[in-house]
């Protein structure tokens, strides 16, 4: 009976102590980082299957700044935003533009980064300086390739929408895997300029253009109750932007380019 009693006792202890570590302990050291690997320079999967990147280099050393385990979780771009409405110790890190809509849901960072949108097609589908309006690019594509839940497919739809187009997009996951289908089921593909020069460099079929569109800034986001954390981020964000490392992030993952 005692022998008994003791194991009793001690599975208690070990549930206890588990308890303990979960609401107490890992948690609260712990950053979930959400991203979308399909943005290269921003985040991409290497040779050696691992995620990596500008904003994972980021995450990274905040993580190290802050004294937080950071966990990468590579998910679907246009869930991201969910994934940090469940958690106070969650970020979206994923290129994305700060806009009304997301900051309806989620708190932005300082600006890290700016970018511009820009257009991939087969080479010579525009001129070789060009900066390519939006007529443009309805005139040239019938179907344009579009990452789901991004600025570009706002752009394009909108503007499709605008001026009566009788022109579709196609949803991707990414826009690495749209481009697959530039010169069969599309025509085109709009994604921001670092992706689209990405993708064009890696392909000798392809070129990229800019488009005339407003620039944009990219932020991370976080959920709407972690004031605190943000404070901390920003104040790291800061120093990075001034001593030139997420520069020099930018320069390593875009091959120097």
């Amino acid at each position: 009976m005692k022998k008994v009693l003791s194991i009793v006792m001690v599975i208690a202890l070990v549930a206890t102590c588990m308890v303990a570590l979960f609401a107490c302990g890992a948690p609260e050291d712990t950053l979930q980082v959400y991203t979308n690997a399909g943005f290269a320079p921003f985040e991409y999967v290497n040779s050696a299957g691992k995620v990596v990147g500008v904003d994972i280099d980021i995450m990274n050393y905040i993580g190290k700044e802050l004294g937080y385990k950071v966990i990468i979780n590579d998910i679907e771009f246009k869930d991201i935003l969910n994934q940090v409405q469940g958690s106070k110790l969650a970020v979206g890190a994923a290129g994305m533009s700060k806009n009304d809509e997301r900051d309806k849901v989620a708190t932005a960072s300082i600006v890290y980064a700016t970018s511009v949108q820009y257009v991939i097609a087969p080479n010579g589908t525009f001129d070789a300086d060009a900066v390519v309006t939006l007529d443009a690019i309805l005139a040239a594509a019938d179907k344009i390739g579009v990452q789901a839940g991004t600025t570009g497919q706002y752009l394009i739809e909108d503007y499709i929408e605008e001026v009566e187009g009788k022109n579709t997009t196609v949803e991707y996951t990414n826009a690495i895997v749209a481009s697959t289908d530039i010169g069969s089921t599309l025509q085109a593909v709009v994604i921001d300029e670092l992706p689209a020069k990405s993708i064009a460099g890696a392909n000798s079929n392809l070129s990229c253009w800019k488009i005339d569109a407003e620039p944009e800034s990219y932020v991370l986001y976080f959920n709407k109750d972690a004031g605190d954390l943000v404070k901390k981020v920003n104040a790291v964000l800061e120093k990075m932007i001034k001593d030139g490392t997420i520069n020099q992030y930018i320069i390593n993952h875009s091959n120097g380019n």
